[in-house]
């Protein structure tokens, strides 16, 4: 069985998708985090599995090895919602390194690191930086980024790395909110995915020097299937190559009078598989089931209005 360690679990987000993507019989063999609300998540969703607690005091040594290690080291550091602190030590982000001293001690067949955008250009203290002729040797030349330190890291100890920015609009959400992925693997065996056939078994991954391995031929890797995104127009049928119009997929009679986010409310809709509340009366059903058990004859909310200072 595929087994995956978790780091900042948070409410385990990473570790479910990833399962889903290769073993959905896979098992959490750990969890890590500090915080009440996901602790107390983590008991209820794995009560069986032991929480690791705080990432910087784990005696890696003494932890049960596994396939998989997931985990998304603080953002607030390095986005662009944050101060940009950077990687560095005494920021939250810099938790990345223990995240590391994990990978090293265990060498997991994978790591999946996620986290925001930013990392792609927040700068990060690197052992590479103070080397003669290296990158940020000297005041003037760029620093080593955030996802450059992830990937240098995991270079050092003999893992080959690939990232790729996703966002949630490519799945069919109607917000880009993008993230970085990026997935380690020791060099030469990427991790492959078997795809079951005949059977109820569920999908597995295995490096490709793996002797279950079978059926995919050099296979690198395997395509994931995203929402069709809806062309902006209501015309009366769709273009060849192109996903449906809006009319066929929003379930509101007429998003017009939405303008401009007419293709991202009807896109939400569709993965909500509610309508939309009208814009300018968002609480319009509540309204009125109000007024109807209240005796309202006006069909309306009675909003309280401001008063100035002399009628007080």
């Amino acid at each position: 069985m595929t087994t995956v360690g978790s780091l900042f679990t948070g409410y385990g987000g990473l570790d479910m998708g990833v399962m889903i993507a290769l073993d959905s019989s896979a098992r959490i063999a750990w969890t890590s985090d500090v915080e009440p609300g996901p602790c107390k998540l983590a008991a209820v969703r794995w009560p069986d599995t032991p929480n690791l607690g705080d990432i910087t005091r784990v005696d890696w040594d003494a932890v049960e090895p596994v396939d998989i290690i997931c985990g998304g080291s603080p953002c607030q550091d390095i986005s662009v919602a944050g101060k940009r602190a950077g990687m560095a030590p005494g920021t939250r982000s810099n938790l990345w390194a223990s995240m590391f001293t994990a990978i090293k001690t265990i060498r997991p067949r994978l790591v999946v690191w996620e986290n925001v955008q930013g990392a792609l250009n927040a700068w990060a203290v690197s052992a590479l930086e103070p080397r003669s002729g290296l990158l940020g040797n000297e005041p003037a030349r760029p620093t080593v980024r955030a996802a450059g330190r992830v990937v240098g890291d995991l270079a050092t100890i003999g893992y080959d790395v690939c990232w790729r920015v996703v966002r949630a609009s490519d799945v069919g959400s109607p917000h880009q909110r993008a993230r970085l992925f990026v997935i380690g693997y020791p060099h030469g065996e990427p991790w492959d995915l078997r795809r079951a056939t005949g059977t109820s078994e569920a999908a597995r991954g295995w490096p490709l020097s793996h002797p279950a391995r079978s059926g995919l031929g050099n296979a690198q890797h395997v395509a994931g299937t995203l929402l069709p995104t809806p062309q902006a127009t209501n015309a009366s049928r769709s273009s060849a190559g192109y996903g449906p119009n809006l009319h066929e997929i929003a379930t509101s009679a007429d998003l017009t009078e939405f303008g401009p986010y007419a293709e991202a409310i009807a896109r939400w809709e569709k993965v909500t598989g509610r309508a939309a509340p009208h814009h300018q009366h968002p609480h319009a059903d509540q309204a009125e089931n109000h007024n109807s058990q209240h005796g309202s004859s006006n069909g309306s909310w009675a909003c309280p209005t401001a008063t100035s200072p002399a009628q007080t």
